[in-house]
Formats: structure tokens, sequence, C-alpha cells
């Protein structure tokens, strides 16, 4: 009987540690947001590749079939070359030093200005970004910063900001950060 009871107050513990996290960003994740990591959209290494990108000119359904490429190699366990290629080339390895600076960032994903991705730190689930509110709600109203979610033990909220050339919005930038790490 005390396990069971021990165990009913551990979950109860547990659960109402969780959802003390989910839901709105705290105030600090989204004052962050406006200052320092949207500062990163202008990053020169970052606005090169995401103009190299947009210049390539690919059309919404070259996307797409690179996207259900991208989702079946990673249900088969597999990277393909263009994925690895996201997660090594110049914007990326700028990407992991913008990350390697900031404790609070768990990843960083550029897309371009249909919502391919151009470069990033890690996996993400699928290549194209455009479907997304991450990427469309940007692109109509500038930073997006998401609810709380737990991701590997940790509460994170997704930053997306605009990548700017000058005055000009060209692809989005998405910053993971956990929210207990944010000072």
């Amino acid at each position: 009987m005390r396990k069971v009871a021990f165990f009913t107050a551990l979950m109860f513990v547990l659960i109402s540690s969780t959802a003390a996290f989910a839901g709105p960003a705290p105030q600090k994740v989204i004052d962050l947001a406006n200052s320092q990591l949207a500062a990163l959209g202008t990053d020169a290494t970052v606005v090169k590749a995401v103009n190299t990108a947009n210049s390539e000119n690919k059309t919404l359904a070259q996307i797409q079939e690179l996207d259900a490429q991208w989702k079946a190699d990673k249900a088969a366990g597999k990277t393909a070359p263009y994925m690895t290629e996201l997660m090594q080339n110049d914007a990326a390895k700028q990407l992991n030093t913008l990350m390697a600076q900031h404790s609070f960032i768990t990843e960083i994903f550029v897309t371009d200005n249909q919502g391919a991705n151009v470069a990033q730190t890690g996996g993400t689930g699928d290549y194209w970004q455009g479907d997304e509110a991450k990427f469309q709600k940007v692109f109509q109203k500038g930073i997006l910063v998401s609810d709380v979610e737990q991701e590997d033990g940790k509460n994170i909220s997704q930053v997306s900001i605009p990548v700017l050339d000058g005055q000009t919005h060209i692809g989005t930038m998405t910053i993971g950060v956990d929210v207990d790490q944010v000072p």
C-alpha cells in the first residue's frame, strides 16, 4: 500500500511539474526573442546562405518532392546526402557557433523564402517548413514565440524570427529555447 501511495504521489509531482511549464512562454523568453534572438536573423553568413537558396528558384513541387524523400529517409533511419549538407554547410557551422554562445539554445534551423531548409544544427522532422505556422506567421507578422512544450526532459519554446537582408525579409530562423536556462 505504501508503494502505491508513493507512486501516486510521485506521479502527481511529475504531472504537476510538467503542467506548470506547459502553456505560454514566460515574458523573459518573449523579451529575449524581441532583442538578442531577433538580431541573429541578420547574421551575414546566414543571410548569404538564404540569398543563395532563394536564387536557386526551386519550384514548390521540387521542394515537396525533397520533403517527401526527407520524411521517408528519416522513417527508414537514413540520412540522405542533402540532409547532411544542410547540417555541415557554412551557415550550419555558423549556427553551431551561435548556439555554442548561448546555453539556452537547443537547436537552430533556417529556411529560404518558401520554407525549405537551408541550414540546421541537427535533424528536423521535415525539409519543408512552408506549411507550418513557424514559417507562415513569421512572414505575416514577424517574430513568433511558441508555447512551452516538453522535449527530451526540457521545457522548450520555439522562437521563429525573420532572416533579414537589410530591410528585406528573405527567410526564417527557428531557435529552440530551453526556458529554464534563460537568465
